[in-house]
């Protein structure tokens, strides 16, 4: 009898990092992907699916085993559970909103004060209020923002993707200047230096795009001759509507007290819109007179005109206006799931993407075009885009760009305050430019829009932002060069611990 021969040990794959090539074709692909949904209509859920596929294809070039980049996935949704949780917060914020009159009554009053030429103004200088007071783009977006759109899908003929990337503009405004924004003391921390020190360096670029976009805001309400009337038949019957189906007061401003209370004190986001939807239910309940069982129910699956039926015999459901349907039925959880799932398949690219090292090689292509002040913020805001764009965090690429480019600043003479600024300017602004990342689903899913290319184009904020930031940089012009007063003192008081 023979001795059967021992199979040789299977030799692990080499791993390796992936390549420039490798890593610039998943971002080419990922652009060409969305680009073609964009322009066709197509679902995005299906194309982070096949971008995912290929970026897995690509790892296992690099000689990662599937079950290495699952791991690496399921590290991308805990750091971004929070997100994920704020997705469904909306959803269930909404309903209980909606339930509890809160948004019909900001929709009654809003079409009876606001003219539609001047919706987008609006929408930018209410929004940039709400983000300075809270410190948060999302959830100024997720409040004010959703809140003007509804009023604006509510109004003939106006152009809903401009109301979109002036609420977008809007909600990005608060987070660039507030000192309760985390991307704030983030891009302060990450780059070491004093948070008002920087909120004033980035105000140099902020306000002043800022003010030109109220300019360019004026002049389309201004030269705007198809927004329509409020004064329609059609917003007439709707106004009656919703006159009928709800009862108004100061108490509906309670769950928007609440918003505001929880964002000053530094309460969790989601928990805070949570809270806001379950104050809605009991305002719905107990003064709109709703059935609790249609609340709870609402809260879920969204809210329906029929749950007014109980409350208003005398209204005939079948005689309101499809306009009226169509402002008031949504909301929900199940609103949300589109969102939840396509962000899923997101961290499926994103992790696999980060594992493969695609982002590092692409940082450290990007050293050998610093030439200069200019050179160095472009270069700084380009790979913090790039980090967003692949990573779908603002927080990992805050926290990456402060730590790779903090010795070039001073290697270079240049200012920290203007690295804070520049993360700020680039990692904040384009924080929903890209479908496939958690942010960018959410300002699609709040703003009631198809595809980013329809508000970004209108988000003149965001863009003149970059467009002044590098204009300093190239120039001179306001650009920070010598220390602040606060980093003078720092410096004194090292020194003297020195001496010691």
């Amino acid at each position: 009898m023979s001795d059967k021969k021992e199979k040789p040990a299977k030799k692990p794959r080499e791993k390796r990092k992936a390549t420039l090539a490798e890593a610039v074709i998943l971002i080419l692909l990922l652009f060409a992907t969305f680009g073609a949904g964009a322009v066709f209509g197509l679902n995005y859920v299906p194309l982070m699916i096949m971008v995912g596929g290929f970026a897995a294809f690509v790892g296992w070039r690099c000689g990662y085993s599937w079950k290495e980049m699952e791991e690496a996935v399921a590290q991308r949704v805990r750091s971004s559970f929070s997100v994920l949780v704020m997705l469904l917060a909306i959803g269930f914020m909404l309903a209980g909103l909606m339930f509890s009159g809160v948004i019909p009554m900001f929709i009654y009053y809003g079409l009876n004060i606001v003219s539609p030429q001047w919706i987008a103004l609006c929408g930018f200088l209410l929004c940039c209020v709400f983000s300075v007071a809270t410190g948060t783009s999302n959830g100024s977006a997720s409040t004010a923002g959703m809140a003007i759109m509804i009023m604006a899908m509510a109004m003939e003929n106006v152009n809903l993707g401009l109301v979109a990337g002036a609420c977008y503009a809007g909600s990005q405004f608060g987070d660039k200047l507030s000192p309760l924004s985390d991307t704030t003391v983030l891009s302060s921390l990450t780059s070491g230096v004093d948070i008002f020190d920087h909120i004033a360096n980035q105000a140099r670029a902020v306000v002043p795009a800022a003010l030109i976009t109220v300019v360019i805001y004026v002049i389309i309400g201004l030269t705007s001759h198809t927004t329509g009337s409020t004064s329609s038949a059609e917003t007439a019957a709707m106004l009656s509507d919703i006159a009928s189906l709800f009862k108004f007061s100061w108490v509906l401003i309670l769950p928007i007290v609440f918003i505001l209370w929880g964002s000053l004190t530094g309460k969790p986001s989601s928990l805070v819109l949570f809270g806001a939807g379950a104050i809605g239910l009991i305002i719905g309940v107990v003064y709109q007179g709703f059935s609790l069982v249609d609340g709870i129910n609402a809260l879920y699956n969204g809210f329906n005109t029929n749950i007014c039926l109980a409350a208003h015999p005398e209204v005939n459901i079948e005689a309101l206006s499809s306009s009226t349907l169509t402002l008031l039925e949504r909301g929900g959880i199940v609103d949300m799931n589109k969102t939840f799932v396509a962000s899923i398949f997101c961290f499926y690219f994103a992790g696999i993407a980060e594992l493969c090292g695609c982002l590092e090689v692409l940082l450290n292509t990007a050293g050998v075009f610093i030439k200069g002040p200019g050179s160095l913020v472009l270069t700084t805001g380009i790979m913090v885009v790039v980090l967003i764009m692949v990573g779908g965090s603002s927080t990992v690429a805050l926290l990456l760009g402060g730590s790779m480019f903090k010795e070039k600043y001073d290697e270079m003479g240049v200012n920290r305050v203007n690295l804070s600024a520049t993360l700020e300017h680039f990692g904040t602004g384009c924080s929903g430019f890209f479908p496939w990342t958690s942010s960018g689903m959410l300002y699609l899913a709040v703003l009631f829009q198809d595809s980013t290319l329809t508000f970004l184009r209108y988000s003149f904020f965001s863009w003149i932002v970059w467009i002044l930031a590098l204009f300093y940089a190239f120039t001179g012009v306001w650009f920070r060069k010598t220390p602040t007063k606060k980093q003078l003192a720092a410096m004194e008081l090292e020194k003297a611990n020195a001496e010691l």
